[in-house]
C-alpha cells in the first residue's frame, strides 16, 4: 500500500511537471474567440481546431513565416503571408505537433481537430495574437532613451542672449530672438511667412545659412550665432541684429549643440567592408 501510494504521488509529480508548460489561450475581453498569448519559446499551446475553420496567428510585425513542422502534416492545411499564418484541419480527427518557424522565432502547437464545432461557439478559437514581453520592455527602454536625449537637446541653456533688435519692414519683425551661445532661435508669428534668412559677413556681404524649425515650437534655429541677420521675402527687407555679439558661437568638441550628448557616426557596409 506504501508502494502504490508512493508511485501515485511521483505520477502526479510527472504529470503535473509535463503540463506546466502547456497553454490554453485565454478567451479575449472583446471577443472570447479572438485571444491573446505572451510569448514562451518554452511553451506549448493547446489548440483545438474544428472541420471548415481556420486559426488564424498573428504574430510580431517584424517576424515573417520561414516554414512548419507536423508530425502530421498531410491532416493541415497552413498558409502564411508576412506575420501572419493561417491553420486549417483537411481531415477529421487529426492530433499532432506543429512547429511554425519565422525569422525570429518558433512557435510550438498541440494540434488536435475535432469533426463538429461547440454549441457554445464563444468556446472555439478563431485568431490568436502574441505578446512578447521582452520586446515590450526593449521598446519601453528605446522610447525611454530617445526622450531623455530629446529633453537633453532642449534643454534651456545656462546662459541666454536675449539682446536682439529688429529694423526694417515691420511685417517680418519675428515675436522673439536670443542665443544660447551656440544657436540662434528665431520665432516668428504663427501665421507669418517665413522670410529668407541670410548672415551679414563683415564686408557686408550675406552668406546663407544652416537652419531647422523645431516643431515643438516653431522655432527657427539658425545654427551659428551672428552680429546681424537679413531677412528677405520679395522686395522686403529686415534685419535683426545681435547687440551682444562677440564671435561665431561656442565650439563644441561633442559633435552635437549639447555637450552630454555625444554624437557617433557608424561606417557605412562599404567602409566596414574596407576593413575586413
Amino acid at each position: 500500500m506504501r508502494i502504490v501510494s508512493k508511485l501515485t504521488a511521483v505520477s502526479l509529480l510527472l504529470w503535473g511537471t509535463v503540463c506546466v508548460g502547456e497553454i490554453r489561450p485565454v478567451p479575449g475581453i472583446t471577443d472570447p474567440r479572438v485571444r491573446e498569448v505572451v510569448y514562451d519559446k518554452d511553451d506549448v499551446i493547446r489548440l483545438i481546431g474544428y472541420v471548415g475553420y481556420q486559426t488564424h496567428l498573428r504574430l510580431s510585425p517584424d517576424e515573417q513565416f520561414i516554414g512548419v513542422g507536423a508530425g502530421d502534416t498531410g491532416g493541415l492545411d497552413i498558409t502564411a503571408d508576412g506575420n501572419d499564418t493561417w491553420i486549417k484541419p483537411k481531415a477529421e480527427l487529426v492530433r499532432t505537433n506543429i512547429d511554425v518557424k519565422t525569422n525570429l522565432r518558433v512557435y510550438h502547437f498541440d494540434y488536435e481537430v475535432r469533426k463538429d464545432p461547440p454549441k457554445n461557439r464563444n468556446s472555439m478559437i478563431y485568431s490568436i495574437a502574441f505578446r512578447y514581453p521582452d520586446e515590450e520592455a526593449k521598446q519601453r527602454a528605446d522610447r525611454a532613451t530617445r526622450n531623455n536625449l530629446r529633453d537633453k537637446l532642449h534643454a534651456a541653456a545656462d546662459k541666454i542672449n536675449r539682446d536682439y533688435w529688429y529694423c526694417g519692414n515691420p511685417s517680418m519683425k519675428p515675436i522673439e530672438a536670443y542665443d544660447d551661445g551656440i544657436q540662434t532661435h528665431i520665432k516668428f508669428s504663427a501665421h507669418a511667412e517665413y522670410p529668407a534668412i541670410f548672415a551679414e559677413n563683415a564686408d557686408e556681404s550675406e552668406s546663407l545659412i544652416n537652419f531647422h524649425v523645431d516643431p515643438d515650437n516653431e522655432e527657427v534655429v539658425v545654427h551659428r550665432i551672428a552680429h546681424r541677420f537679413i531677412l528677405r521675402r520679395g522686395e522686403l527687407v529686415g534685419c535683426i541684429e545681435n547687440r551682444q555679439f562677440t564671435g561665431g558661437g561656442k565650439r563644441l568638441t561633442s559633435g552635437t549643440v549639447k555637450d552630454e550628448v555625444i554624437l557617433k557616426t557608424q561606417p557605412t557596409e562599404n567602409e566596414a567592408a574596407g576593413h575586413e
